[in-house]
């Protein structure tokens, strides 16, 4: 897929075009997760006193920290009110990836992964932060992501 970008000063609002010689069921999907991603704030997280509407593409993962449920962003780690079981099902799987029972990523934040001795992949973080998969995770992510 060819991906091309256009700058004017013609243009005040930025937004996205999809062009093809038909609609299909990828592009309507395709129109689908950008639509979500851009436009829908899914989280409010809380950092010290102060809250933040968290939009879809600023999540680099969910995770449990001390017994709390922690969105890591660009801008920082925000607690959540949300469970992971919650998110796992309102999030977009064209988007995110659950990896265990504790922690949810965003796939375009993966670096790579790389199959451990035990048989769990480490999935390095474009941020340079390190984690793993569980077991039980693990046997999906090879059957479903990493075909």
């Amino acid at each position: 897929m060819l991906i091309q970008f256009n700058f004017s000063e013609k243009f005040i609002d930025p937004f996205i075009s999809i062009n093809a010689k038909q609609k299909t069921e990828e592009l309507n999907n395709l129109a689908f997760v950008i639509e979500k991603v851009v436009n829908e704030k899914i989280l409010i997280g809380k950092h010290e006193d102060n809250y933040k509407s968290i939009y879809l593409h600023q999540i680099i993962s969910i995770h449990t920290e001390s017994k709390k449920i922690i969105c890591e962003t660009k801008d920082g780690n925000f607690s959540i009110k949300n469970r992971i079981y919650e998110l796992s099902t309102l999030l977009p799987k064209q988007i995110f990836l659950q990896i265990s029972s504790s922690e949810i990523v965003n796939i375009t934040q993966i670096k790579e992964f790389s199959l451990s001795q035990t048989g769990v992949y480490q999935v390095n973080l474009l941020n340079g932060r390190k984690t793993y998969t569980s077991r039980r995770y693990a046997q999906a992510i090879r059957k479903e992501f990493l075909k």
